[in-house]
């Protein structure tokens, strides 16, 4: 029994690498050539796997960029909490306001995440098919988001809708702030957008 399990876990643990030697050279090969000139066939070989492996674990070219996209953004928000847990912020909507502020920091510091997530940043909390791969931790902002926004909005009729919008006007306007400065820079846009994020989780 004890052999069997072994090597189930051996199987189970040769899949995860694949699946993560897939990820990391798309990733590489996204960030080098670009999206659109990047073949799977430019992925496997890179990764060493043969083709028909590739389709194991992912549907097609976009759906590999998901997973990732997915996972890079799941890391900042993980970030995010993890630092937020060391500090001493009771109020709900100034802890999201922390969180953010985390994030497009983040964001900030490393051109190359922000230009490779564009504007997707919610796509790890809507999508099921990538959501179930992280730990719950990982998902962290939701769970403080939906535990928080009723203890300062008892009449709030969809606490998904508001965590989309928020999320999704974090990521829109962050990206083009941070990217592009339209319509400015992301210190002048910060308090606007979290004035905004306040009205959002007090009124919706």
């Amino acid at each position: 029994m004890e052999v069997l399990k072994e090597i189930k876990s051996k199987i189970e643990q040769n899949k995860e690498e694949k699946r993560k030697k897939l990820l990391d050279n798309a990733y590489e090969l996204f960030e080098t050539k670009g999206f659109k000139k990047t073949s799977i066939q430019d992925i496997v070989d890179k990764a060493g796997v043969a083709k028909g492996t590739f389709y194991l674990y992912f549907k097609n070219k976009e759906d590999i960029r998901n997973h990732l996209v997915a996972e890079k953004s799941n890391n900042l928000f993980k970030r995010a909490i993890d630092a937020l847990k060391t500090q001493d912020i009771d109020q709900f909507d100034e802890q999201i306001i922390f969180v953010i502020n985390h994030v497009i920091d983040d964001l900030q510091n490393d051109n190359e995440i922000l230009s490779f997530i564009n504007r997707d940043l919610s796509l790890g909390f809507y999508s099921h098919e990538i959501s179930k791969i992280f730990d719950d931790n990982a998902l962290g902002l939701y769970d403080l988001f939906v535990e928080g926004v009723k203890t300062v909005n008892k009449g709030i009729e969809n606490v998904d809708i508001v965590f989309f919008m928020i999320v999704e006007l974090i990521g829109t306007t962050c990206y083009h702030c941070l990217h592009e400065q339209i319509p400015c820079d992301m210190e002048t846009y910060k308090p606007y957008l979290y004035k905004a994020i306040r009205a959002i989780i007090h009124n919706a």
